[in-house]
Formats: C-alpha cells, sequence, structure tokens
C-alpha cells in the first residue's frame, strides 16, 4: 500500500514538473525547508546577499512544516511550480519533492542542512535508532537523493556526512552556514542584544543562564523532573533563567522564575551570558559567541542509544559534562570554563571563510553549480 501511494505521488508529481517546466524559467533559486513555517534566517541570508549581488538573483523561500499529509500535498505542488521554473535549489533538510523526482529535476540541487557541526547520527547512519527513519520507507522516498553539492562546516567530519547523505565525498564543499556571520558580527550582537532586553526588561538585573536542550522524538522519561532540577540548582540572587526550547520541541517550562523565549521571537543566545545544553549543535554556536557552555546529560545513558552520535561528548568536548545539576550550577558561579579550549574545539568543527563571508561562499557556490550544469 505504501509503495503504491508513492508510486502515484510520483507520477502525479512528474506530471506537473512536465508542464511547470515548459514554462520560462527565471534567474531565481528556490529555496524549500520543512523546518518551520517561517523562514529559516539562514535562507533569509541567501535572499539578502543575492539581491546584492551583480548581477543580482531572484530568492524565494518556501518554508512549511508537515502537519497534515493531505494539506502538504498542494505546498508539494508549489515546490515543484519553483523548482521547474528556478535555476537552482536550495534545501536545509529533506524534501520530498527533490526525493521523489530526483532523476528528473534539471536544475543543480545543494543541500546546507540545518545544524552547524555534527555530532549525531542522522539520514542513512541513523537506520535501526528509535530517533532514525525506517530504511526501508526512506529508500521508497528516495531520501537525500538528487543532490548536486552537499555543505559541511568542517571536512574534519567528511566522513560521517557522507554516509548520512549516502553520498560520494567529493560532493561536499567546506562552507558554515550563513547564519554564522550573524555569530561573529559585533553589531549584530549587540543589536540583538537590546532588543531582547528591550522586551524583558527584567533580564537587565542579573547576568543571564540561557538553557537550550535538544529536540527528542521521544523525549525522556525524566525529563521534566530534570529541568525543575536544574531550575532549582541556579541561585535567582544572582542569574536569571530563560529557556530556549527547540523549534519542534514539546516541553514546556511552567516555572513563574524561567522566561521562555520562542525561537521564531528572538534568538535567546544573544542575551546569554552563560549557556547550558546537552547534545544539541548549539554547542558550536555558544563556541563562535565565546561563551561558556555546561553539557546537563541527565538522560545520557538511554539517549546515546537511541540517537547514536559521532562524537564521544564526555572526552571530545571541553566543557563539563554532568548529570548533577548542582554540579553545574557550582561551575557556573566559580566561573570554571576554559575558553581557549573550547575555541580549539569549535575551530575544528566550523572551518571559517579564509575571506569573504559564509553567506557569499554558499551563494557563490549555489551559482556556480547553476553555471557548472549549463556548460
Amino acid at each position: 500500500m505504501r509503495r503504491t501511494g508513492i508510486s502515484l505521488a510520483t507520477s502525479v508529481l512528474t506530471a506537473f514538473y512536465a508542464v511547470f517546466s515548459l514554462l520560462p524559467a527565471r534567474r531565481r533559486i528556490v529555496c524549500v525547508s520543512r523546518q518551520s513555517d517561517s523562514d529559516p534566517i539562514d535562507f533569509q541570508l541567501i535572499k539578502e546577499y543575492c539581491a546584492r549581488r551583480e548581477p543580482a538573483w531572484e530568492v524565494v523561500i518556501l518554508a512549511k512544516q508537515l502537519h497534515s499529509p493531505a494539506a502538504y500535498l498542494f505546498e508539494m505542488i508549489r515546490q515543484v511550480y519553483y523548482i521547474a521554473t528556478s535555476r537552482a535549489v536550495a534545501l536545509d533538510s529533506y524534501c520530498i519533492v527533490v526525493g521523489l523526482l530526483h532523476d528528473r529535476i534539471k536544475v543543480p540541487v545543494i543541500q546546507i542542512w540545518h545544524s552547524l557541526g555534527n555530532m549525531k547520527r542522522f539520514g542513512y547512519t541513523a537506520f535501526g535508532t528509535d530517533e532514525g527513519h525506517s530504511e526501508a520507507t526512506a529508500r521508497l522516498m528516495h531520501m537525500h537523493e538528487g543532490y548536486d553539492a552537499i555543505a559541511i562546516s568542517s571536512m574534519s567530519f567528511a566522513d560521517e556526512f557522507a554516509a548520512a547523505f549516502n553520498a560520494n565525498k567529493s560532493k561536499l564543499f567546506e562552507a558554515p552556514l550563513p547564519r554564522v556571520d550573524l555569530l561573529l558580527s559585533e553589531g549584530h550582537r549587540t543589536r540583538q542584544r537590546e532588543a531582547i532586553l528591550a522586551a524583558y526588561s527584567q533580564l537587565r538585573e542579573r547576568e543571564t543562564i540561557v538553557y537550550c536542550p535538544t529536540f527528542r522524538k521521544q523525549p525522556a522519561a525524566n525529563e521534566a523532573e530534570a529541568a525543575q532540577a536544574l531550575i532549582d540548582a541556579v541561585d535567582f540572587n544572582q542569574f536569571n533563567f530563560v529557556y530556549k526550547p527547540h523549534p519542534v520541541s514539546k516541553q514546556v517550562i511552567d516555572d513563574p522564575r524561567v522566561i521562555t523565549i520562542p525561537c521564531d521571537q528572538f534568538d535567546a543566545l544573544f542575551v546569554a551570558d552563560y549557556i547550558i545544553s546537552d547534545y544539541s549543535t548549539v554547542i558550536y554556536e555558544a563556541g563562535l559567541l565565546d561563551l561558556p557552555i555546561y553539557l546537563y546529560a541527565y538522560d545520557w545513558n538511554s539517549y546515546r542509544e537511541k540517537r547514536g552520535l559521532t562524537i564521544d561528548f564526555e572526552n571530545d568536548v571541553p566543557a563539563l559534562f554532568t548529570a548533577d545539576p548542582r554540579a553545574i550550577a557550582d561551575a557556573i558561579e566559580a566561573g570554571s570554563f576554559d575558553h581557549a579550549a573550547y575555541a580549539a574545539f569549535t575551530a575544528a568543527n566550523v572551518a571559517l571563510p579564509a575571506e569573504g563571508s559564509c553567506t557569499k561562499r554558499i551563494c557563490e557556490a549555489i551559482i556556480a553549480a547553476e553555471k557548472q550544469r549549463h556548460n
């Protein structure tokens, strides 16, 4: 039944693609995301750069999560139209349309992925884990097929990335995500911090700890209990405590002492003086911001079995890694953090371009792929 449904969907999308391909193609890049219903910042930066470029390129962003398969069908047809009438495609996640039409799309498709750095198994390396996809379904859907190039923030983990995308390493190119430019911009950081402080004036009174746990497909049984234990360990006479939920997480922290700042409102990292995370790529963003980071591994034993990891958190990350919230609170109060060691760790996972911006690097790679395809 599943195979029949996928075959039918492929036939319908192929027919629409054939019709739309009769229309003239524009000098346009279409950026497709299933990560959120609002335009991802990486795609916004690509759009701004391409508008300033000479010659300029139009950029259309199609961002929509898959809430309902039936309703998403109309979005997929919209995606087919823009793919057929644009000169390049950029993705930050798996795109169903690209997968199903992988051998029919006539323009280059560049995958920039949505996570900075690498630490977890995903895609083809996550088959058989509780947090991964079904191998049978993934292969039927041609998951991650049809890519001309794949951006990676450091070639130091090229083997892991190539395996996750089931791709030849020759398709990888080193280019951190565009949002790295914002993390490195002192002016942007200052503006964002002031905007957050204007909206949450109570944060001006003390230093701020930002808690940003990773998304868990299957929440840990002790998730709420662990979060409360962490909050109770904080000295609220000295610190603010901000919760930065993952964009697709359902976890809610209901404590009057905690300020929750949704991701679609502000990036709470810009108001942080200290960051507490766990197994999230936020650890690389914290490194670029030169912020002390502490890893709260309250479900370490179960998570590493469910998810599958590509780095040894206990030994590879030069930060406190513990299930004890009191130990984290004590380390923050003592100012215990090795900035030099952490900077070296970040540099190994996020290779900044020798010249120009990260946004420029990715945009020019997309445009170069389009020129190469049509030469």
